[in-house]
C-alpha cells in the first residue's frame, strides 16, 4: 500500500499500467520517487532496467518503490511481451531516463536489452510510448540525436521536453512527468479541444504599493490547466495568477487587475474560438473610483470610494458561444436562486460552494461542491482541488460530446 495525499493527486491513472524502462544516467536516483508519484496517481508500475542501470542502483530499491518484481533480463516468460497484456490503451511505456545510447538504438531498430525490447514491442503493439531524454545539452542538440528524436516522433512516440539547466538536459519535475503519463492514457477525453482557464485573485490598485484584493490562491485554476492537459486538449490558455508555478505546456497570460483579466481574455477570444472557458478567478466586484498616483501619506485617515466594476463573465459571454463554466461562492443555498443570478450569461455549469464559518475555500482545502446546470443539480460532494478539477472536466467533456445542455 502507498499513502496518497488528496491535495496533490487526482487519481488520473487509476486502473492504468505504466511500464517504466530505466536506462543508465546519473539522474536514476530520481526514479524511485517518480515511481511512487505515478502510483499515488493511481497507476500500477512495473520497472525494467538495462544492465548499465542495474550497475548504478540496486533493483531492490525499484522493487520497494513499485512493490513489483523488477525486470532486469528477458527470460522464457518473454517479459517484454507479457508485461503489455491487456488493452494497449490502458498500458503506457515510459522510458525515463532515456539516454543518448537508448535513443540511438530505438531509432535504429536495435533491441539488445530490456528497455529496447520493451520499446520494440510496445510501439508495434500500439501502446502509448513516452521518452524522457536525459544527457548533456551538447548531446541533446547533436544533429544525429535530433534526427533520431524526430524519427521517433514520426513513429508516434511522445518526447517529454527535458529541463535545461547548467548545460544539461535534466529530467523534468515529477509533476510534469506524471502529467504527460496521464495525457498519454487519458488524452482521448478532450482530444483536439481548445480551453481557456481563468483563475487566481484579482487586485485593484489604491496607490503604487497598496491594493485591494482577496484571499484567492489560484490553486483551482492550476489544477484545471493540468487536468485539461492530462485529458488531451490541443490548446490550453491560462489567464490570471497562481501561487504554484504554471506548467510550461500552458499558454500563460499573467493578470491581476480587472483591466488585465479583461484585456487578455478578450484578446484571446478575438483571436481564436474556444470549446470551453472556465472562470474560477476570485475577482473584485468593485473598483476604486479614484486611485492615487503617488504613495499615500499614512499619517492620517483616508477615505476610499468603491464603485461597481465590470463583470468579466458578461464580457466573455458576448464573444464566446462555447461551453462556459463559472464559479460561485455564496451563502445562498437554493440552486434555483443561484441559477437566476446567472440568467443573463446562461453558463452551462455553475460550480457552487457554500460560504460557511468553517473555513474559506482557498488553497489546499476540501470543500462541498455542487454542479448546477440548466437541467440538473449534481451534488459533487466534498472534494480537494485535484479531484474537483477532474470531475468537473469529465462533465464538460460530456456536454461537448452531447451538445449544449
Amino acid at each position: 500500500m502507498i499513502d496518497i495525499d488528496e491535495t496533490r493527486f487526482a487519481g488520473a491513472l487509476a486502473g492504468k499500467k505504466v511500464i517504466l524502462a530505466v536506462t543508465a544516467s546519473i539522474s536514476i536516483y530520481r526514479i524511485p520517487d517518480l515511481i511512487r508519484d505515478l502510483r499515488r496517481e493511481g497507476a500500477a508500475v512495473t520497472v525494467g532496467m538495462s544492465r548499465e542501470a542495474v550497475s548504478m542502483i540496486n533493483p531492490n530499491i525499484m522493487k520497494w518503490a513499485s512493490e513489483q518484481d523488477v525486470i532486469t533480463e528477458i527470460t522464457g516468460y518473454i517479459e517484454h511481451i507479457s508485461c503489455f497484456e491487456g488493452d494497449p490503451n490502458d498500458t503506457l511505456l515510459m522510458i525515463c531516463p532515456a539516454s543518448y545510447n537508448f535513443i540511438g538504438k530505438a531509432s535504429s531498430g536495435i533491441s539488445d536489452d530490456v528497455p529496447s525490447l520493451f520499446f520494440s514491442f510496445a510501439l508495434g503493439n500500439r501502446n502509448p510510448v513516452l521518452i524522457a531524454p536525459v544527457m548533456h545539452e551538447g548531446m541533446m542538440v547533436n544533429p544525429i540525436n535530433r534526427a533520431n528524436l524526430e524519427k521517433l516522433k514520426e513513429a508516434g512516440v511522445e518526447i517529454i521536453p527535458p529541463r535545461i539547466q547548467s548545460d544539461k538536459a535534466k529530467i523534468s519535475e515529477n509533476e510534469k512527468l506524471v502529467d504527460y503519463a496521464a495525457r498519454a492514457l487519458n488524452g482521448h477525453i478532450l482530444k483536439g479541444k481548445k480551453a481557456m482557464i481563468i483563475g487566481g485573485k484579482g487586485e485593484e490598485k489604491i496607490d503604487p504599493v497598496r491594493t485591494i484584493t482577496n484571499s484567492g490562491t489560484g490553486t483551482t485554476a492550476w489544477w484545471l490547466v493540468r487536468s485539461v492537459f492530462r485529458m488531451g486538449a490541443e490548446r490550453v490558455v491560462f489567464i490570471g495568477n497562481s501561487q504554484q508555478a504554471v506548467p510550461d505546456y500552458v499558454e500563460y497570460q499573467q493578470a491581476t487587475t480587472m483591466d488585465q483579466y479583461e484585456k487578455h481574455a478578450l484578446e484571446a477570444l478575438s483571436g481564436d474560438s474556444f470549446d470551453f472557458v472556465i472562470n474560477s478567478a476570485s475577482l473584485p466586484d468593485y473598483k476604486l473610483e479614484k486611485s492615487f498616483r503617488n504613495k499615500m501619506d499614512s499619517s492620517g485617515p483616508v477615505e476610499l470610494k468603491l464603485i461597481p466594476g465590470k463583470k468579466l463573465n458578461s464580457e466573455i459571454r458576448k464573444r464566446h458561444r462555447g461551453v462556459l463554466v463559472v464559479f460561485k461562492l455564496s451563502s445562498e443555498k437554493d440552486p434555483q436562486d443561484i441559477r437566476v443570478g446567472f440568467r443573463e450569461i446562461a453558463p452551462e455549469i455553475i460550480v457552487f460552494n457554500p460560504l460557511t464559518d468553517e473555513k474559506l475555500p482557498f488553497g489546499a482545502v476540501n470543500n462541498e461542491y455542487t454542479f448546477i446546470t440548466n437541467k440538473e443539480t449534481i451534488k459533487a460532494g466534498k472534494l480537494y482541488k485535484p479531484k474537483l478539477s477532474w470531475n468537473l472536466l469529465l462533465k464538460v467533456s460530456e456536454i461537448l460530446r452531447n451538445g449544449k445542455i
